[in-house]
């Protein structure tokens, strides 16, 4: 097992125990890391399926904090936006995987901030409109093409005044359909790689371990550090995809 084997288990070990803790950060921790190592799509892959893992563990306990309208106009948009993301996904290079992900999480780095705060009156009046459903749709597409439907929603509720129970609850129990459905997409289309298949069985007990241990932590995590988390984990995570892009050029 070499230097990087182990570099993979220990960012997807920290990326399931943030998400645990928080409902999001797997896509956007393990992700670039995986994109780095394998330098395939098969990076997609496995991040939709550890993901996927982690949302059917945790979402039975954080069920009745949900916002159910939310929740609903989400998976509308999701259906929409899904099928987008694959037709991406097949369309364009890793490089440019990389390059689109990092301008969407640091725009939702920037979001969370508060550096759009506008946002959070805008929100909060068309909660049950077409902003949600707009999110929905960015949030499938990101599902399907890059492994990440977390941020955008993520970002979107904390900036619209929603709790951090409420927050965590939604967006874990939205990656139940939103994964499943990328996963469904990613075997009939591109197909599932014998790559990503393998790393995702061997990353299985670090996943496993990552959620338990961040939901045990979740409790300790206050309503103003969890917004401190996801903004830090955002900016981190759009730096790292930058830097990485840029290192392919020169």
């Amino acid at each position: 097992m070499d230097f990087w084997w182990w570099v993979v288990q220990g960012a997807v070990f920290a990326a399931s125990l943030l998400q645990g803790a928080t409902g999001i950060g797997f896509g956007v921790i393990a992700g670039p890391i995986l994109l780095f190592v394998l330098n395939s799509a098969s990076a997609i892959q496995v991040s939709i399926i550890q993901s996927l893992v982690i949302a059917l563990v945790l979402a039975p306990s954080v069920y009745r904090n949900i916002d159910r309208s939310v929740l609903k106009l989400l998976v509308y948009g999701s259906c929409v936006g899904i099928p987008l993301g694959i037709f991406v996904f097949i369309r364009i290079d890793v490089e440019t995987l990389k390059l689109l992900a990092g301008v969407s999480v640091g725009f939702m780095a920037l979001t969370t901030a508060g550096v759009f705060e506008k946002l959070k009156g805008e929100s909060g009046r068309n909660t049950r409109s077409g902003t949600a459903i707009g999110v929905g749709v960015a949030s499938g597409a990101m599902s399907s093409s890059l492994g990440m439907p977390g941020p955008v929603p993520a970002a979107w509720m904390i900036a619209s005044g929603c709790s951090k129970a409420v927050t965590r609850a939604t967006i874990l129990v939205l990656f139940v359909p939103s994964y499943s459905a990328a996963l469904l997409l990613q075997a009939f289309t591109p197909g599932i790689s014998y790559e990503g298949l393998s790393w995702s069985l061997q990353l299985l007990p670090a996943t496993i371990l990552g959620v338990f241990s961040g939901k045990l932590l979740e409790p300790r995590i206050s309503e103003h550090m969890f917004k401190r988390i996801i903004s830090v984990v955002l900016a981190g995570t759009a730096l790292v995809l930058f830097v990485d892009v840029l290192n392919q050029h020169y």
